[in-house]
């Protein structure tokens, strides 16, 4: 997986990356709660690997922008495009709008250095701005959507557009930024809160009064100066206005809305958000960016846990309601009492010390609250809406006394309506165990509800550095018959850039078990190449645990200095990469998969050599397993292991090659220490060698 998921600490919930609260309970999500598995692979509790997704050090695929130059007129034949053209830039943005006008999506790989976001802004732009329609682009992250802006200003200098970045209202809002309310709240209990105030109810919100006399201004300040969404809020709340409700009205006004996936992957927020706009399918153009991790993102959106721990809680809670029945006499300590049995009992029989997971075949949750209440099920519904309520108004209550603190019986009763509500052939449930406790966990395997959406649309942009097989996304989107799929390589030198690879060792573990010499081939050929070169090298391996057992074999053969990444600690971790990124000739180890191997730039002499140690298949689990047959099913025997296990890790790989390549002037290499990279030689424009010290004499001149 290449999401940096955030895991909340409070309710063991995955969310999407960029999100400020869980969307489960509520919670104020942390840098530091960042989780190295999707829904997929399976959560880790926090105590385990975790990757660190700091947005202050991400970097755009664009980063190369400051070498462009501004056109000296308009393009004719791309008239959104402001930059002189690129070789390949024109043919991009002409089978963008084609797809466009012809109601067809295009699904595209765009090379470092083909500038994917003008040339989808360009493209997108010529195609709905004739048409009245709204250009929505979607982004994983806050520094990609400032990019986006940055953008936007550079086309209106040739052509009028506007834009605006959405962020949610627990980032946006002052009130719930700066007041007594900043501590974490569920979205329903903010959005009471907010209504509350606007109606004068414990006070009226001074920033909202003041909002619709002044949208004017905060709209001529963003036509202007195409503000990032942090700068914006910052002028909405010096000017005494709330930038919550300020954007809501703006949006209707927009030629093109930035926002976060959540948008799009809620059914419920994008119900809102559409409203907003005053849009519906047919009047919008959507573009995805870094399309490689919205899959995950929309089957983590709805994916969801029911711990012990949570369950305790709840029943702490109890004695602070003065109504304790749900229903059916039947009283709310014992209801959640009852969930906890099933939970520990389930576990007593399906699960042992080396088993801490397996399959439910049937609803235990469901037929066992029924058969100890003697309830129907639909009684059993009304029980858990009843429950679902007095958590909502407790949650409620707290807000308002600044207990600081959210309703942990909301928290359970909103996971209990959705366990229930998780049925048919695109979710998996399972029982599982960690150092926390035991939990149930259901896993979405098929996010139909995605797929439905992106089919109602009138084509849309799909679009990632690393998106390859396309066929994967197409099928797995549910994206329609006639969606084009194009690869335009990046324009930079190709002699640049030198991949090659070893075939005498690997990191598979039966090999390793049955030969250990390979061990000490990798830390050997790693130290020698390292000291060899000379330069600034990353060294990406597929584990924490592979790496903190060669460690201490590095650091005794390696003579450069030496960086290391932090599990659980993302400052740390950027505080040595800063080091190691001013500095030459030094050695920085990480784990494939996170910020470093994805989101940041090493330009020039930052980075000159990369080493990759091991193939990063994704860890086995049942939800995989699942969806592997899943997909074995509907696409053909085969397609399971190819988009489940194959895909993702050659994703990595070339994300982890893309360090090295940022401009059109870095040079690079790339030695992947595992002789399974032959399977993938020719999709890596990778070759075998025997001397990979020989190799990078001659790549880097010293030969």
């Amino acid at each position: 997986m290449n999401m940096q998921s955030l895991f909340c600490k409070r309710c063991e919930s995955l969310n999407l990356p960029g999100s400020e609260r869980c969307r489960i309970c509520g919670s104020k999500l942390e840098s530091d709660s960042v989780s190295a598995q999707s829904s997929l692979t399976g959560i880790r509790s926090p105590s385990e690997d975790t990757y660190f997704d700091m947005e202050e050090y991400e970097s755009s695929d664009d980063s190369d922008a400051s070498e462009r130059v501004f056109a000296d007129s308009e393009n004719a034949e791309a008239p959104y495009l402001p930059y002189v053209p690129r070789p390949g830039q024109i043919a991009i943005i002409e089978d963008i709008r084609g797809c466009l006008d012809s109601a067809r999506h295009i699904v595209m790989e765009s090379g470092t250095g083909t500038g994917k976001t003008i040339v989808s802004l360009a493209g997108a732009l010529e195609h709905s701005i004739p048409r009245k329609k709204k250009v929505v682009y979607l982004t994983r992250t806050i520094s990609q959507s400032n990019q986006v802006m940055r953008e936007l200003k550079a086309i209106s200098t040739f052509r009028p557009v506007t834009g605006l970045p959405i962020t949610g209202r627990g980032r946006s809002c002052p009130l719930f930024r700066t007041g007594p309310y900043q501590e974490p709240y569920p979205a329903n209990v903010l959005s009471s809160l907010c209504e509350n105030r606007k109606r004068g109810k414990g006070g009226y919100c001074s920033y909202y009064i003041k909002t619709n006399d002044m949208v004017d201004e905060v709209w001529d300040f963003c036509r202007k100066e195409f503000p990032t969404s942090e700068r914006l809020d910052n002028f909405c709340e010096d000017k005494g206005i709330c930038p919550y409700e300020a954007k809501k009205v703006l949006m209707k006004s927009a030629d093109v809305i930035v926002a976060p996936y959540i948008h799009i992957l809620s059914e419920d927020i994008r119900e809102t958000f559409l409203g907003n706009m005053d849009a519906d399918k047919k009047s919008i153009t959507v573009i995805v960016d870094e399309a490689h991790n919205i899959i995950d993102a929309a089957k983590e959106q709805e994916s969801f846990r029911i711990s012990v721990r949570m369950v305790d809680a709840a029943i702490d809670e109890c004695s602070t309601f003065k109504t304790t029945s749900i229903g059916q006499g039947i009283r709310m300590d014992e209801f959640l009492k009852e969930i906890k049995n099933i939970i520990k009992n389930t576990a007593n029989k399906k699960l042992s010390i080396t088993n801490q997971e397996a399959i439910i075949e049937i609803d235990v949750l469901k037929h066992g609250l029924m058969k100890k209440f003697g309830i129907n099920e639909r009684s059993l519904d009304v029980a858990i809406v009843t429950l679902v309520d007095l958590g909502s108004e407790r949650s409620r209550l707290l807000a308002e006394t600044n207990a600081q603190k959210i309703s942990d019986i909301d928290t359970i009763a909103i996971s209990l309506q959705n366990w229930l509500g998780a049925t048919g052939d695109n979710y998996i449930k399972t029982i599982k165990a960690s150092d926390t406790g035991e939990y149930l966990y259901a896993a979405c395997i098929d996010p139909v509800d995605v797929s439905d959406f992106m089919r109602g649309l009138d084509g849309g942009v799909h679009m990632s550095g690393t998106l390859r097989p396309l066929e994967q996304y197409v099928k797995t989107m549910g994206l329609p018959a006639g969606t084009i799929s194009k690869v335009y390589p990046s324009p930079f030198p190709k002699e640049n850039r030198l991949v090659v690879y070893m075939n005498d060792v690997t990191t598979r573990y039966k090999d390793m078990q049955e030969d250990p010499s390979i061990f000490s081939r990798i830390q050997r050929r790693t130290s020698k190449l390292c000291n060899a070169v000379g330069k600034n090298t990353l060294v990406f391996f597929t584990s924490y645990r592979i790496m903190e057992k060669m460690r201490p074999f590095l650091e005794r053969d390696i003579e450069l200095p030496m960086y290391w990444e932090h599990s659980g600690n993302p400052r740390l971790t950027m505080e040595e990469l800063e080091k190691f990124k001013k500095g030459r000739g030094g050695v920085f180890f990480s784990v494939m998969g996170g910020s470093v191997a994805e989101g940041m730039d090493f330009p020039g002499d930052e980075l000159s050599l990369a080493i990759i140690i091991g193939i990063p298949y994704p860890p086995p689990s049942l939800e995989a397993n699942a969806l592997s047959e899943l997909y074995d099913e509907k696409f053909g025997r085969g397609s399971g292991w190819k988009f489940i296990s194959e895909a993702p890790a050659t994703r990595k790989i070339k994300q982890a090659i893309g360090r090295l390549i940022r401009t059109e002037t870095d040079r690079g290499m790339c030695l992947i220490l595992d002789k399974r990279t032959s399977r993938y030689a020719n999709d890596l424009d990778a070759r075998v060698t025997a001397d990979p010290i020989a190799d990078a004499e001659r790549f880097f001149g010293k030969g």
